[in-house]
């Protein structure tokens, strides 16, 4: 499916220049950025090495006919670093007090993608009062690490150090936070009662890498924790579906919210 259109491209290069704010979190700043309008608010967690900027196209094409929220984590952006590492408790902390500080009062659906659905999870777990459903793009499930090293021949179960050598402090400081992260959303119970959207790649059923199939199996059993959850494949694309599969990720996206409660 093609990305964005010429008109919703523009769009979203003009909102990722525009309307970008700061607040004082933790006695950090933080940078944020709220667009469009409607019930109940959107929140988009980017994943590992990306700040707001990475859901630009898709942000913009939401906030057409929702309310949206994007920020940088600490370390990322505009956003000031904060102490390392960097855990779901840390960003749990920050996504409060980023809210808080927002003026926009919930119910939120948190959209997480990669690590960002690891923290979304974990802030839907302490805050389900706040939560009127969770979407998990392609996220890393909690057990994938150990699925991942005990399946031969996958490679690389764990993002090397390397890797982000050019990447945002936040990064490296999440990197290293990744086990504890992966340690305390296996900890705390799974978001109940409110509708949960799995989005993932498509992977081959015959001739895939180990790792892809254990990616797979992994997003089979993070729909499976929660009871009830709809879990849909792309019909292309990789890891950024937002990106690869612009107009499916906003159709998805939109389709959700009219099943979830404006209040």
């Amino acid at each position: 499916m093609a990305c964005l259109a010429a008109g919703d491209a523009a769009h979203a290069a003009r909102a990722a220049s525009a309307g970008v704010r700061t607040a004082s979190v933790d006695g950090r700043r933080t940078a944020l950025r709220v667009m469009g309008e409607g019930r109940p608010v959107v929140v988009l967690i980017a994943g590992l090495g990306d700040g707001m900027d990475s859901f630009a196209g898709a942000a913009a094409a939401l906030g057409t006919s929702a309310r949206v929220i994007v920020y940088d984590r600490a370390g990322y952006g505009g956003s000031d670093a904060g102490p390392g590492p960097r855990d779901a408790a840390s960003a749990e902390r920050e996504l409060s007090g980023l809210l808080a500080a927002s003026g926009v009062a919930g119910p939120y659906v948190l959209v997480g993608h990669s690590l960002g659905g690891l923290f979304a999870e974990y802030y839907a777990a302490r805050h389900p009062d706040q939560v009127a459903g969770l979407i998990l793009e392609e996220s890393r499930p909690a057990d994938f690490a150990a699925l991942c090293e005990a399946t031969p021949g996958t490679g690389m179960c764990m993002p090397p150090a390397a890797m982000l050598a050019f990447s945002p402090r936040g990064a490296k400081q999440e990197l290293a936070g990744l086990r504890a992260t992966e340690a305390e959303v296996r900890a705390v119970a799974p978001l109940t009662g409110r509708p949960v959207l799995v989005l993932s790649r498509p992977t081959a059923a015959k001739g895939a890498a180990p790792f892809e199939t254990v990616w797979a199996r992994a997003q089979d059993g993070l729909a499976a924790r929660y009871p009830g959850s709809t879990h849909l494949t792309a019909p292309g694309g990789g890891h950024y579906l937002h990106k690869d599969q612009s107009q499916w990720f906003v159709g998805a996206v939109r389709a959700f919210l009219e099943r979830v409660p404006a209040g």
